[in-house]
């Protein structure tokens, strides 16, 4: 035990050391991000933002639907993750369409149009921050739904419209003079509600699962590690320094700076082993929060007694990705975090279970569309495909060719976010990393030039901006395609490092019944350091 004890404190201390920096950035991005009402108001300039994530040629879903008039084709109305926009020569050249939209660039994000001309003279938008309505004639956007939720699609069934958002179905009839819009129930027919394993560990990771008390009591354990983090480096920085001193023959080091570091060492031995099993649980379910781990994750789950906190009644609750009315079927198919669900338009039965052999990546859809009056159009980060309703086989509307490969967790080259269609049968799929590409032969002339507002005046959403730096993938300009391997491997030594604290607390309080070496202030040099490598 004790020459175990010896390779504890080493892993302890020097392990620790190294992940400092990344222990700070996790523990501070993940408090901010636990709560994005806070920082929604704020953005980052496009100087500290890396180049990867500029826009260039809309792409990271800067334009992701584009809606044309059917009254004068040369007037279209586009949306995607900058807002909404307006073209009035035929989709070549945009100006912003935003007032009356949240300022805040996080909450108008816009994943859906639908234009309602010859009825309501009115262009409905799904956004990040709720439903919002735009009368053509001001140009001016009022909220139809203020909801802490995201509304991911719009659809006219008939003589009503759909809105879809990641929890809840809403219809308004197009029969009133306004749009009332109500939650509607859907039932599903599922022998037992289960949960996806991707979301219980994203909602264990960060509290989510025990609701406001959760999200608060990780807050907390955020700061422990930050403190834990700080306390670490100083109880190393404080010996190295004072030998440094002495060798030197300069003055030793004040009263105040050995208070200072006996107080770091002292909470941070206790502090450190009353929280050890809240962070292990945070470091255990970090280690699957990215890919290659992530992918183990995929398509399980587990029932829904199982879940530890605290989960609605809803059994849509954050699951619904994209939805779409399938005319030919007269049903309404919903691409849910589990899988493909149907049921009637009139909801008068509970949605079934879908299967359909089309790759859709485990992120969901962003494109779900009908496509040739009968067959779907199917789109993500797996490509996108032309679903034939009378083969039930799909093809790559990129290539042609039939597709063999279901994988969800295998993202494509080209990463689909939009599809468009101009009024003269000319098609173009929007990809993540490469924006906008024609296909079937289009060409593109001069379409879909970007605005400058978008190209000069890019900023980026404080959220977002955190939310990259957590799961490393705003490295990846510096070191490449090892950022996927940065949060995985941070996961595994944090656990580490905690194992081997607990290991020298058992070791030195409970083995050796060893006091705490920082207690007489004129201790020797060689006490204090076996006190620091303890910690």
């Amino acid at each position: 035990m004790q020459w175990l004890f010896r390779k504890s404190k080493w892993i302890h201390k020097y392990i620790g050391l190294i992940l400092v920096l990344f222990l700070i950035w996790m523990s501070v991005s993940g408090i901010l991000m636990n709560h994005p009402n806070l920082i929604s108001g704020l953005s980052v300039p496009k100087w500290l933002v890396p180049s990867p994530y500029h826009i260039e040629n809309w792409s990271r879903s800067a334009l992701i639907k584009l809606v044309y008039s059917s009254q004068n084709p040369q007037t279209a109305y586009g949306c995607g993750k900058q807002g909404i926009w307006k073209s009035e020569d035929g989709g070549r050249s945009f100006a912003p369409m935003m007032a009356g939209l949240p300022e805040s660039r996080f909450y108008r994000k816009t994943y859906d149009l639908l234009l309602l001309e010859s009825s309501h003279n009115q262009l409905i938008a799904a956004t990040h921050n709720g439903l919002f309505s735009c009368d053509l004639a001001t140009e001016q956007w009022r909220p139809l739904i203020i909801a802490d939720e995201k509304f991911v699609k719009l659809q006219q069934v008939k003589n009503s419209v759909l809105a879809f958002s990641q929890s809840n179905i809403y219809q308004a009839s197009l029969e009133n003079s306004s749009l009332d819009f109500k939650r509607i129930e859907a039932r599903r027919d599922e022998p037992e509600s289960r949960v996806s394993l991707v979301k219980l560990f994203f909602d264990v990771h960060y509290g989510k699962a025990w609701g406001l008390p959760g999200l608060l009591f990780f807050d907390f354990l955020g700061l422990v590690i930050f403190f834990l983090s700080i306390s670490a480096f100083y109880a190393w920085f404080f010996p190295w320094k004072r030998k440094r001193e002495t060798r030197k023959i300069k003055k030793a080091s004040s009263r105040k700076t050995r208070l200072l570091f006996k107080y770091m060492l002292k909470y941070h031995l206790k502090i450190g082993i009353w929280v050890a099993v809240f962070m292990l649980i945070i470091g255990g379910t970090g280690l699957f929060m990215r890919p290659p781990l992530l992918a183990v994750l995929a398509g399980s789950s587990i029932p829904k007694s199982y879940y530890p906190g605290f989960l609605p009644d809803n059994p849509w609750d954050h699951k619904i990705h994209n939805a779409v009315y399938d005319e030919k079927s007269g049903s309404i198919i919903i691409d849910a975090e589990d899988g493909l669900w149907q049921a009637p338009d009139d909801f008068s039965q509970p949605f079934q279970k879908l299967e359909l052999e089309v790759p859709i990546f485990v992120m969901g859809s962003t494109v779900l569309a009908p496509y040739k009056k009968e067959d779907l159009l199917i789109g993500s980060f797996s490509g996108l495909f032309h679903w034939q309703r009378q083969s039930e086989k799909a093809f790559s509307l990129r290539n042609g060719k039939a597709v063999n490969d279901v994988s969800r967790v295998r993202p494509s080259k080209f990463m689909v976010t939009g599809y468009i269609r101009t009024p003269d049968g000319r098609e173009f799929m929007n990809t993540h990393e490469q924006g906008i590409i024609p296909i079937n032969g289009a060409d593109r002339g001069e379409l879909f030039q970007q605005p400058a507002e978008i190209t000069s005046g890019f900023r980026m959403p404080l959220w977002n901006y955190l939310f990259e730096i957590h799961n490393a993938r705003f490295f990846k300009s510096w070191i490449g395609a090892l950022n996927i391997l940065v949060v995985p491997l941070g996961s595994v030594l944090f656990i580490l490092i905690i194992f081997s604290g607990i290991y020298d607390w058992f070791y030195l309080k409970i083995v050796r019944r060893k006091k705490p070496v920082f207690e007489p202030e004129e201790q020797k040099m060689g006490e204090l350091e076996l006190g620091v490598e303890s910690a």
